[in-house]
C-alpha cells in the first residue's frame, strides 16, 4: 500500500501550483455582463426595426481614453472616431440623431469593431431605459442605459459585409424614463452623453488609414474631441501668386471633407504627427517642395500634378499638389475644385448636412410643400409624458418675411383616450416657441392635417430646426404609481403623412446683416469676381485664420469663392471684400465704415488676459433691481409687456433711427466680425478683427466651430474669451440688396414686411392714404354730389 501512495503523491505535488490559483467557484462568470432585461422597451417609437445581427456586444466599466491612452490604444491612426460634435448629449424620454461617416475601401473592407462610451444621470431607470445604435440599418447595439458614476463602454464586433466605401449611416437613439417621477419637469432631468473621445471604429486589418486616392481625403473624419484640421505647408506661403492658390485649395479641402468643425493651419515647412482627423497637405513647384518632401508625385515635373506620398517628414498619406510652376499648381488645385464647385448660376436644391445630420437640408427658395416622410421624419408612436421630433430645412440668403411670414404644418397625429385636457403641441423654430396647440377634449382624437400657423420670425438664412413637441398629461401620471414610468401604452402618435407647407415669401438681401454670411455665406457666395481679401501675408498666422475662415464660407455658400489676396484699400471702395487684420492693421477708413471706434486699436487687449467686469451684465443687473421703480421702470415694464404680448419693440415705432455710436469692444471680447455696406454702397465690407494676431487665429477658429458659425447676426458679433458667449448688436439701418429679377409680387411682399416692422411708419402711411381718400372723396361729391 506504501508504494501505491507514492506516485499518487507526486503526482499531487506536480500539480499543486496550479490547484493554489484555483478560484472558489463563481457563476457570475456564466452571467454575460448587463444582460438585457426580457421586459418590452417602454413607450418607444412603433418605428420598423432594422435587422439583427449576431454581433458580440460586450459592457465594459470604460474604454481607455484618447485623451489618456493605454497600451491597448496606442494604435490611434487604427481609430475612426465617429462623434462630429465636441458634445453629444440625447435629452428628455426620447432622443434620436443620425449622420453618415465616409470609409475608404480598405476601411470598409477591414474586420472592425465599434466601441461606444456613455455616461448618464443618475436619475434614469435602468429596466426600463434603452440605448439604441444602428449602422446603416443594422442593429448593432441595443443595451440598457446604466451608467450613471462614470462612463461605460459597449463594444460590438462588426459584422461583414455592413461597412461599405463611401457614406456609411449612424442612428443614435435613446430611450429614457425616470425611476420615480412622473412630472413633465422631471423629463427634463433625463440624459445620456455619448463620450466622442470613447466613441470609435477599430480597425483589425493594418494599413487602413493610409489613403491610396485622392477622394480618400472625404474619410480625413475628426479626432477626439470631434475637430477637423488640414495642415498646409507651402514653402513660398508669403510670394503673392501663392494666395489665391491656397485659398482655393483651403475651400476644396473644406468642401471635400464636409466636415462641422474644420481649422487650417499654414507654415512653410512644418506639418503635424499623424493623427485621426488630421491631415498633412504640401503645395508648391517642385523646386518648391525639394526641400521639403523626399517623393513627389509622377510627372510632376513636367505638368500638374497631384497625388499622395509616404514621406518620411510629413508622414503617411500626405497630399502634394505641384507643378513646374505656380500656375501649373493653379491648374492643379483647379482641376481637384471642379469636382466639388457649383457653378454661380446654378441653384443649389439642399444644404449638404449628412456629415453631421441626415437627412441633407433640403432649400426652399419659395413656396413649397414638403411631406415629413421627404424630411427625414418617420412615424412616431410614444407613450411618455414629453415626445419631441424635429427636421430641418434651408431658405437662402434674401429670406425677408420675419416681421409678417406664416408657414402652416399639416399635422397627422392621435392621441388616446387618457390623455387630458390641458396637454398641448409646441412647434419650435432654432429653438425659439413659435406656435401652441392646446388639446381641449377628452376621449382621444385623430387629427388628419390639423393646420397649425408657425410665425417664420425665428427663422434665418441656411439651416433651420424645426421641432414638434406634445406634451401630455394624464391621470396616471398625477398618481404617478410604483412602476408607472415605464408603462408602455401607446399616448400619441405623429404621422409621416404630416406636411410643411411654406408660402411665397419676400427675397431681398440687406446690408449690414451678418446671419447671411453665417447662413450661406452672403454676399460673397454670389460674387462674380474674386473678391478681395486684405490681410498680412507676412504672418503665417493670418493666412491660416483666413484659411479658415474662407474654409468655413465655401461650405456655408455651397461653391469655391475666388479671392484676391493682393487688393489695396483704396482699390475696392466699391466692391464686396473682406479685412482679416489685428486691430492695430486695420485702415482708418474701415474701421469707420463699418462703426468701429478708432480708440479700439489701443484700448483693445490690453486686459485681455485678465477678467474685467462684464458692464452690459452688471447694467442689466441694475435694471433687474430697479425695475418698477419711478417713471423709467413703468416704461420699461409697459416695453416688456408690449414685447412679450404683441412681439411688438419700441424701435418700431422709430420713424428717424438715431446715429450708432462707434462700437468700442470689451476686454472680454477676444473676436469681432463687423459689417457694413462699402464707401460707394454697392457691396458690403466685412471686418473680422482681434486685439493681436494670435489671437485672431484662435478666434477665428472658435468663430468657425458648427455652433458659433450659426450665431453670427446682426450688424456686429463678438465672442466672448472667458465664456465662449456670442454676442450680436443689430444695425438702426439697412440697405437692400436686389437679388431677384424685379417683379410686383415680390415687391409687394417687401413692402408688407418693411411695413410690419415699421408700425409708426405704417400708421402714418395709412393716415396719410386716409386723407388723400377723403379729400378725392370730398372733390368728387362737389362735382357730382346731389348739390350739383
Amino acid at each position: 500500500m506504501r508504494r501505491a501512495v507514492w506516485p499518487f503523491c507526486l503526482l499531487l505535488a506536480a500539480a499543486a501550483p496550479g490547484l493554489a490559483q484555483v478560484q472558489p467557484f463563481d457563476m457570475s462568470s456564466e452571467r454575460p455582463a448587463e444582460a438585457a432585461p426580457t421586459s418590452p422597451v417602454p413607450s418607444q417609437p412603433e418605428l420598423a426595426q432594422p435587422p439583427a445581427v449576431p454581433a458580440t456586444v460586450t459592457q465594459e466599466p470604460a474604454i481607455p481614453s484618447a485623451t489618456q491612452p493605454s497600451a491597448a490604444s496606442s494604435a490611434e491612426p487604427g481609430r475612426r472616431y465617429l462623434i462630429p460634435f465636441a458634445e453629444f448629449v440625447l435629452p428628455g424620454e426620447y432622443a434620436r440623431r443620425s449622420w453618415s461617416v465616409y470609409l475608404t475601401p480598405e476601411q470598409a473592407a477591414s474586420p472592425a469593431r465599434l466601441n461606444l462610451g456613455y455616461q448618464n444621470a443618475i436619475v434614469i431607470a435602468p429596466e426600463v431605459s434603452r440605448l439604441r445604435l444602428t449602422v446603416n440599418g443594422t442593429n448593432l447595439l441595443d443595451s440598457p442605459i446604466a451608467s450613471p458614476d462614470s462612463p461605460s463602454g459597449l463594444v460590438a464586433d462588426m459584422p461583414a459585409g455592413l461597412l461599405h466605401a463611401g457614406m456609411n449611416d449612424i442612428v443614435i437613439e435613446a430611450f429614457q424614463r425616470h425611476r420615480t417621477d412622473c412630472t413633465i419637469e422631471s423629463t427634463y432631468e433625463l440624459w445620456t452623453q455619448i463620450v466622442p473621445e470613447d466613441t470609435f471604429l477599430s480597425f483589425d486589418m493594418p494599413g487602413t488609414t493610409i489613403w491610396r486616392r485622392v477622394d480618400d481625403i472625404r474619410a480625413i473624419g475628426v479626432n477626439a474631441v470631434g475637430a477637423t484640421r488640414f495642415n498646409l505647408v507651402v514653402p513660398s506661403v508669403q510670394q503673392a501668386t501663392s494666395g489665391p492658390v491656397v485659398m482655393t485649395l483651403a475651400q476644396t479641402l473644406a468642401l471635400m471633407a464636409n466636415m462641422p468643425n474644420q481649422s487650417f493651419a499654414i507654415s512653410e515647412t512644418q506639418g503635424a504627427a499623424p493623427s485621426a482627423g488630421q491631415a498633412n497637405v504640401a503645395v508648391g513647384t517642385v523646386s518648391e517642395l525639394a526641400g521639403v518632401l523626399s517623393t513627389l508625385p509622377p510627372g510632376a515635373e513636367s505638368a500638374p500634378a497631384i497625388g499622395l506620398v509616404n514621406d518620411p517628414n510629413l508622414g503617411p498619406s500626405t497630399l502634394v499638389v505641384t507643378g513646374p510652376t505656380w500656375q501649373a499648381v493653379s491648374d492643379a488645385v483647379n482641376s481637384l475644385g471642379q469636382q466639388v464647385d457649383r457653378p454661380i448660376d446654378v441653384q443649389r436644391t439642399s444644404i449638404v448636412t449628412r456629415p453631421w445630420r441626415i437627412p441633407d437640408a433640403p432649400m426652399l427658395f419659395g413656396a413649397a410643400t414638403l411631406q415629413f416622410s421627404n424630411l427625414g421624419v418617420n412615424t412616431f408612436e410614444f407613450s411618455g409624458r414629453r415626445a419631441r421630433t424635429d427636421f430641418t430645412v434651408g431658405v437662402p440668403a434674401d429670406f425677408y418675411a420675419k416681421a409678417y411670414g406664416e408657414m402652416t404644418i399639416l399635422l397627422d397625429a392621435a392621441y388616446s383616450a387618457e390623455v387630458q385636457p390641458g396637454s398641448h403641441i409646441d412647434i419650435y423654430v432654432n429653438d425659439n416657441i413659435a406656435a401652441t396647440v392646446p388639446i381641449t377634449t377628452s376621449g382621444g382624437e385623430i387629427l388628419r392635417h390639423l393646420p397649425i400657423k408657425v410665425t417664420m420670425r425665428h427663422f434665418r438664412p441656411g439651416e433651420n430646426t424645426i421641432a414638434i413637441e406634445a406634451v401630455l398629461l394624464t391621470g396616471a401620471d398625477k398618481l404617478c404609481a410604483p412602476g408607472a414610468t415605464g408603462l408602455d401604452n401607446g399616448r400619441f402618435v405623429i404621422f409621416d403623412t404630416s406636411e410643411l407647407v411654406l408660402p411665397d415669401y419676400a427675397r431681398i438681401g440687406r446690408t449690414p446683416e451678418l446671419s447671411g454670411l453665417g447662413g450661406t455665406g452672403f454676399p460673397y457666395g454670389r460674387a462674380d469676381y474674386p473678391v478681395p481679401l486684405v490681410i498680412d501675408r507676412a504672418q503665417p498666422e493670418s493666412l491660416s485664420a483666413a484659411a479658415t475662415l474662407l474654409a468655413r464660407m465655401a461650405v456655408s455658400a455651397g461653391r469655391l469663392i475666388a479671392v484676391d489676396t493682393n487688393a489695396s484699400v483704396a482699390s475696392i471702395a466699391d466692391r464686396n471684400a473682406i479685412f482679416l487684420v489685428a486691430i492695430s492693421q486695420a485702415p482708418s477708413m474701415v474701421l469707420a465704415q463699418v462703426g468701429i471706434s478708432d480708440e479700439s486699436r489701443t484700448s483693445w487687449g490690453e486686459t485681455v488676459a485678465s477678467i474685467k467686469p462684464d458692464t452690459q451684465a452688471t447694467f442689466e443687473q441694475w435694471r433687474d433691481r430697479l425695475r418698477g421703480s419711478g417713471w423709467r421702470g413703468q416704461v420699461s415694464r409697459f416695453e416688456e409687456w408690449l414685447s412679450g404680448t404683441f412681439n411688438v419693440s419700441m424701435d418700431t415705432f422709430r420713424i428717424f433711427r438715431a446715429e450708432e455710436p462707434a462700437f468700442v469692444p470689451g476686454g472680454n471680447a477676444s473676436l469681432l466680425v463687423a459689417a457694413s455696406p462699402n464707401p460707394a454702397g454697392t457691396g458690403t465690407w466685412t471686418l473680422i478683427s482681434a486685439p493681436t494676431i494670435g489671437a485672431l487665429k484662435e478666434g477665428v477658429e472658435e468663430l468657425t466651430t458648427a455652433t458659433n458659425w450659426r450665431q453670427l447676426g446682426g450688424h456686429i458679433t463678438t465672442i466672448n474669451a472667458t465664456n465662449n458667449d456670442v454676442s450680436r448688436i443689430a444695425a438702426d439701418s439697412f440697405e437692400f440688396i436686389e437679388t431677384v429679377p424685379f417683379s410686383f409680387g415680390n415687391y409687394r411682399l417687401i413692402a408688407a414686411n418693411w411695413l410690419s416692422s415699421n408700425a409708426l411708419s405704417y400708421g402714418l402711411v395709412l393716415t396719410i392714404l386716409s386723407i388723400v381718400l377723403g379729400l378725392a372723396t370730398a372733390g368728387l361729391l362737389a362735382a357730382f354730389g346731389r348739390q350739383r
